[in-house]
């Protein structure tokens, strides 16, 4: 089958089960529709709480606050005097207690969002029992909880300085001191810049590490606990002490119940990224299309806890795998740590239920992601995939991350479209042929009109995906024909290049000594097999490897010296670019994939009629998008607005 038949094959079956487009969108916005849903819901409660506070502030008595008999000023003849902290005796005065009143009950229904969200356990709970199709709150748990910090640190800096304006005025300062009340409000009010900026503010964010923003946010513990006794003659303590309890509970139920030992996870470096593969754990069930968990890497730090997508094994469903990228001190280290191959124990706290979950709300999903962004979308492909069309769209610079996940055998949709955009330098190197309907396309794309040809050619069976303005970087045919031009030594060598993208030169030859069990620092054949074994993604025959060997070992006294095995790997490189010139002139002659796979549809979508590019129920078509690339996540919004498909977004970048 040629590129051109593959694609119009896909393209065929990915039309099968589809809805057709026409002219009319449907209005529905998936989870951006959720999100506002629940404020719509807290809303409701915090305008209660508003209408509620006014009446029973500022309705005469017994209804309300205002009295007669107090000493008003400035010529009322109601005003408020309950108790000392909030007396206002003028309409100033008033006027104050007002905005620090309102702004006080506007914050309660928030602060149960602001526990509720962070009651990861709970959440997970929730997500597979009914309740989530009322309060979404498993998938959008993040958003939630950022919104409502938000508010809630405006909320309490506006509640604070209208009380120090009114009790300043009164000259009662010292009630900061004095009083329950001004103790527990001086502490909320120093706190609340301390937890919620560093987490809120972007050039804050840049500067200070995760780790310290983490420490800083746990000051949330002390603010609650003030907040409690803030107004003791009211029932804050009850309200705000139910909210904390919940959060606590749940807190210590995954701290010794939801935490579990993984005693044997396997460690595999990858150029800028580390894969851990490991045995599920007694009682860890990964359910529906996505999850995360927050690992403990002790042997990194004892204290340190991050959350990383999870994705199931493709081969063994016992197993699962995590893909941890280089991005911060901790990521460094680890990465810097595992210097090859390795069994650590580790801990894992989770899963809890990421966006991804809501892959299984449509019939067909668009998975977008970037670097190792693909976790999630292979765990949902891998779950969704025998019931709906579960297109990819991948975009990496990591050479090693895109053989390791083709090498390690993961799931992809056989009737649906994978198409990835390789970013890196070096020549990729696979140990096995690839599906024959992934295309690997070398620059990045243009989103909006690759997802909108995707949507057409599912649709359409007689209608192909038009790539022609993309350079292939493999096509199946072409690099068979182009075995023929290389050597055993020059396939070692690109394995060799492909390993020092990821080790240094000495780290190499260590590894083989180190396998070697020799006195000496030479390498021996045991110890040049068990390393190729272990690292190498080709594996050589017996004869094969004999053949390197005695190429490398110049003495020929059975061991390969380092000055040997540098000489040898200069020969690799002389050796490897001659034969390399040739396979490049048979890959110029060979057919290009980009060329070959085209379709009717005017490639320049937004130059076409605005009816080609509506999409009758976008309900039924979904994406999804797991990286850390600020503009992709603005070319997918943007998409998602001008087209009508519901998006939903997975990031760890807290």
């Amino acid at each position: 089958m040629d590129a051109a038949g593959a694609v119009s094959g896909m393209a065929q079956r990915a039309a099968a089960q589809v809805v057709p487009w026409k002219q009319e969108p449907s209005k529905k916005n998936g989870v951006l529709a959720d999100i506002p849903f629940i404020f719509l819901f807290v809303g409701f409660f915090m305008v209660f709480c508003v209408i509620f506070i006014a009446i029973t502030s500022f309705a005469p008595e017994p209804t309300g606050l205002l009295s007669e008999n107090c000493p008003c000023e400035g010529g009322l003849e109601r005003c408020i005097c309950p108790r000392p902290t909030v007396e206002a005796l003028t309409v100033w005065q008033m006027i104050c207690l007002a905005n620090s009143r309102i702004t006080a009950y506007l914050s309660y229904p928030l602060f149960l969002v602001l526990c509720l969200s962070m009651s990861r356990n709970l959440l997970a709970y929730l997500q597979h029992t009914v309740v989530v199709e009322c309060l979404p709150f498993p998938t959008s748990a993040h958003h939630l909880h950022f919104w409502a910090g938000t508010l809630v640190g405006i909320f309490v800096i506006w509640h604070g300085i209208f009380h120090l304006i009114r009790w300043g005025v009164q000259g009662n300062l010292r009630y900061l001191v004095d009083t329950p009340t001004g103790i527990t409000g001086w502490i909320c009010l120093v706190l609340t810049p301390i937890i919620v900026w560093p987490m809120r503010i972007q050039a804050l964010r840049k500067r200070i590490g995760y780790e310290t923003r983490k420490r800083m946010h746990y000051a949330s513990w002390i603010w609650m606990g003030a907040l409690c006794f803030h107004a003791p003659q009211r029932n804050i303590f009850w309200i705000v002490g139910s909210f904390l309890v919940l959060y606590w509970v749940d807190w210590f139920f995954g701290l010794f119940v939801a935490t579990r030992m993984a005693p044997s996870a396997r460690f595999v470096k990858l150029e800028s990224a580390v894969m851990i593969r490991l045995k599920k754990p007694p009682g860890f069930q990964l359910k529906g299309a996505g999850g995360y968990c927050y690992l403990n890497i002790p042997w990194i730090s004892k204290l340190e806890w991050h959350a990383f997508s999870t994705f199931k094994d493709p081969v063994n469903d016992d197993f699962i795998c995590f893909c941890v990228a280089v991005a911060g001190d901790w990521t460094k280290k680890l990465h810097e740590q595992v210097q090859e191959p390795i069994y650590r124990r580790i801990w894992i706290n989770g899963p809890y239920p990421s966006p991804f979950e809501t892959a299984s709300e449509t019939d067909n999903i668009i998975s977008v992601a970037s670097g190792i962004g693909i976790t999630p979308a292979l765990s949902a492909i891998k779950s969704l995939a025998d019931h709906r069309k579960m297109h990819l769209v991948w975009m990496v610079r990591d050479a090693s991350l895109l053989e390791f996940m083709f090498d390690f055998g993961i799931v992809i949709d056989d009737d649906a479209f994978t198409i990835i955009f390789y970013t890196g330098k070096r020549e990729l190197v696979f140990r096995r042929p690839l599906p024959y309907n992934v295309l690997i396309f070398k620059g990045r794309p243009d989103l909006d009109s690759l997802i909108v040809s995707i949507v057409k050619a599912s649709t359409n069976p007689g209608e192909n995906l038009d790539m022609s303005r993309y350079e292939a970087i493999h096509d199946h045919h072409v690099e068979v024909e182009a075995e023929a031009a290389t050597t055993l030594e020059h396939d070692f060598y690109k394995e060799v290049t492909r390993l020092l993208s990821i080790y240094s030169v000495d780290e190499l030859f260590r590894a083989a000594v180190h396998r070697s069990h020799l006195n000496s620092q030479s390498i021996s054949y045991e110890g040049l097999q068990a390393l190729i074994k272990d690292i190498f993604i080709r594996q050589f025959s017996d004869d094969q490897l004999k053949e390197i060997f005695d190429r490398a070992d110049e003495a020929k006294d059975g061991v390969i010296s380092r000055k040997e095995f540098d000489s040898f790997m200069k020969y690799l490189e002389d050796n490897a670019n001659k034969h390399y010139d040739q396979y490049r002139k048979i890959k110029r002659n060979g057919k290009v994939m980009g060329s070959a796979v085209s379709m009717t549809l005017d490639s320049d979508i937004r130059g076409t009629d605005e009816d080609t590019i509506k999409i009758a129920r976008p309900d039924h078509w979904r994406l999804l998008y797991c990286g850390g690339s600020a503009p992709v996540v603005a070319a997918l919004e943007k998409l998602s607005d001008e087209h009508d498909i519901p998006l939903s977004l997975e990031s760890f970048a807290w």
